[in-house]
């Protein structure tokens, strides 16, 4: 940590004298002062410490909020560093003000759980503080769909990922974890969109069946996944929200509708939840935004698909199924419909 408590009251590291007492402001035990030629100035519990707020500090960590002070001062947002609040047993990295609220900055660069960044980020909600993560190097490295659902945050009115850049001393905000499903580049054509998709459900089918895959094909005869309905594809790229991909979510859905019959009827009530009984979701945890109203959106968008597909009508009391989802006889089918402009009407939805 930056700061500690000495005789005359908080004391910067880079301002505190070797030889002094000095002490952890949340738990009163006594910190080592720490500085080198090739150290930032620090202060460091002593081995053993059974502090909660005694968490192992890299040198990024150390020299990012070293970073952020000098950046948030240069800005007018009158920055504490460590500022200790003892009603949540909390320290945030920076305490800004900004306006007339006070904003807390935490610089991660270490490992955190779902579950202890719920925890935190509930502390500051109870101090009615809103609280910014930007998060350090090991996160730009092999970052998977849960690590990137968990920090999440809308930036700008955006979903993103906050960054610090020690090298550039600056915020960075990363947008390009939205993908489409089984596709690992951001952008591309529509049709080809549904080809690529079409080769992966085919591999995933054939040479990679789990029991999952299975069950989505399993009907007499087994339908080849490459030749669903157009609506299984999903093709707009979209932010992490399952844990597999939407595709898959889509295909059971398709499933459960192809099993009923025309004109059946759901109640507006009961149609969300028949939504997610048709195609289990198994949602990615998210920690930063409320993940309720991310799910009802994503809902929301498949059902206006739907719609815009002709295979579901909305009516005064609820939702009817106009025809069932129709699955093409063969992959070239498939693609020749898609040539013809078949995709069009839904992917202008977006």
């Amino acid at each position: 940590m930056l700061v500690a408590q000495g005789k005359a009251g908080l004391v910067l590291a880079a301002d505190a004298r070797a030889g002094e007492s000095y002490c952890c402001p949340g738990c009163r035990e006594t910190v080592i002062l720490r500085r080198g030629r090739c150290k930032i100035a620090h202060f460091a519990h002593r081995p053993g410490s059974h502090c909660h707020l005694s968490e192992g500090e890299t040198p990024e960590h150390l020299l990012g909020k070293t970073q952020l002070l000098e950046w948030a001062q240069r800005r007018g947002y009158q920055p504490r560093l460590e500022v200790y609040l003892p009603a949540i047993a909390q320290r945030p990295d920076l305490l800004l003000t900004v306006g007339t609220r006070s904003v807390a900055l935490e610089f991660q660069c270490s490992p955190l759980s779902l579950r202890r960044l719920r925890e935190r980020n509930a502390g500051y909600r109870q101090l009615g503080i809103p609280v910014r993560w930007l998060l350090g190097a090991p996160y730009r490295r092999n970052l998977h769909s849960q690590k990137v659902a968990q920090f999440t945050q809308l930036v700008g009115g955006e979903m993103g990922l906050l960054f610090w850049n020690t090298t550039r001393s600056c915020p960075e905000v990363d947008r390009h974890f939205a993908r489409c499903s089984l596709i690992s580049a951001q952008r591309r054509r529509p049709e080809e969109i549904v080809r690529l998709q079409m080769n992966r459900l085919a591999r995933l089918q054939y040479q990679h069946p789990t029991p999952a895959i299975q069950a989505l094909a399993c009907r007499s005869p087994v339908l080849p996944l490459a030749t669903c309905p157009l609506i299984c594809h999903d093709l707009a790229p979209s932010w992490p929200l399952l844990a597999t991909p939407p595709i898959l979510w889509r295909l059971a859905v398709v499933k459960a509708l192809m099993d009923l019959s025309p004109f059946h009827f759901w109640p507006r009530s009961a149609w969300y939840g028949w939504l997610e009984q048709a195609g289990p979701l198994e949602w990615l945890g998210y920690g930063c935004l409320n993940a309720r109203q991310l799910h009802a959106r994503f809902l929301r968008n498949f059902t206006a698909e739907l719609v815009a597909a002709g295979i579901l009508a909305p009516v005064a009391t609820g939702w009817v199924l106009l025809a069932r989802p129709r699955w093409f006889a063969s992959p070239a089918e498939k693609l020749a419909v898609v040539r013809r402009g078949g995709l069009s009407p839904r992917f202008a939805l977006k």
